[in-house]
């Protein structure tokens, strides 16, 4: 672990270049893109570059998948949700209590279905300016899937409960509704060439530290790849803020068992992100120009089928297509 800090603080040491990247427009890096890269890059290829498939049948189809989403995905988004509208309208001086929250995030995600079975049947797609969601486990017929739909409500519900109940998220839920708090707040970061970009659940400065607060679904873990995220964030802070590192403070919070996990906010974690921000754009780079080429047997497909069974684009993909059966 020692030669790796080492070697991640020297590649920083050597100072990239902010300069902007020759054939890299439309490129950025983000916590979600570079962990999609990770797990698949077939799966990375469709959902950037799917605008550049020559195939004009394939590439309508592939639009219309990633208009679906599991049940991981969707309660994470409604969990989300939640929170960050109670603590808008609480700024707005309306205070929503637990029990409508709850309320409202479980009837969006069965309104979610419910539209789900109707665009399965050959219903009409929504006209609404933010339509219900289409559901995975619905219209690919997942095996089990209203079983695992009800135990995701089961979990959302959960998820809400916890966030109003939990003591140790007191402190949070007092930070989250002072009035200059930044709620779901959208970031960038300089001097990388090409834009990076993220959101933070929860950022505020509190006297003379920087809060900031990751909410989870699950329970703690090692998570070491989420580390890279936390510390985007805390590099936020510092350039923000104007604030050495040790005035940051960062922690997940997880949202299935209470628990609150702080992150090392600390140069040496900070100098390992920026490394690894920029070693990212290299193989990004490199991977943008097949990209645009449409070049899709340069992007190599997960072995794993646990990965594959959670893509919508299986049902397209050749080494995904058996993974549901």
């Amino acid at each position: 672990m020692g030669s790796q800090r080492n070697l991640n603080l020297s590649l920083w040491e050597e100072e990239p270049s902010s300069a902007p990247v020759a054939g890299t427009a439309r490129l950025n890096w983000s916590y979600s893109r570079r962990e999609a890269a990770e797990q698949c890059l077939r799966r990375y290829f469709y959902q950037y570059y799917s605008n550049c498939v020559t195939d004009s049948s394939l590439r309508d189809q592939i639009q219309r998948i990633k208009e679906i989403k599991n049940r991981h995905l969707r309660i994470g988004e409604l969990v989300h949700l939640a929170i960050s509208t109670y603590f808008k309208k609480l700024k707005q001086g309306k205070t929503l209590t637990p029990a409508w929250v709850e309320r409202w995030v479980a009837e969006i995600f069965a309104g979610d279905q419910a539209y789900s079975k109707r665009i399965k049947s050959g219903g009409p797609a929504s006209n609404d300016k933010y339509p219900p969601t289409v559901m995975d486990e619905i219209v690919n017929d997942v095996p089990d899937g209203d079983r695992l739909l009800n135990e995701a409500g089961n979990q959302l519900r959960s998820a809400v409960q916890m966030f109003f109940t939990a003591d140790s998220f007191e402190e949070f839920r007092r930070l989250g509704a002072q009035s200059h708090s930044l709620v779901e707040h959208k970031l960038s970061l300089g001097g990388y060439g090409v834009p990076v970009s993220g959101k933070i659940d929860l950022a505020v400065r509190d006297e003379n530290v920087v809060r900031i607060v990751d909410w989870k679904l699950g329970v703690a873990s090692d998570g070491g790849a989420e580390s890279l995220q936390l510390a985007s964030y805390g590099l936020w802070a510092k350039e923000t803020y104007e604030i050495p590192s040790d005035q940051i403070r960062i922690a997940k919070a997880h949202l299935a068992d209470g628990s609150v996990v702080e992150f090392r906010a600390d140069e040496e974690s900070f100098a390992n992100a920026q490394a690894r921000i920029h070693q990212d754009l290299e193989r990004m780079t490199v991977l943008h120009t097949y990209g645009q080429a449409g070049t899709i047997d340069a992007f190599t497909p997960s072995p794993y089928a646990k990965l594959c069974r959670l893509c919508p684009f299986r049902q397209i993909c050749p080494e995904g297509e058996g993974s549901h059966d």
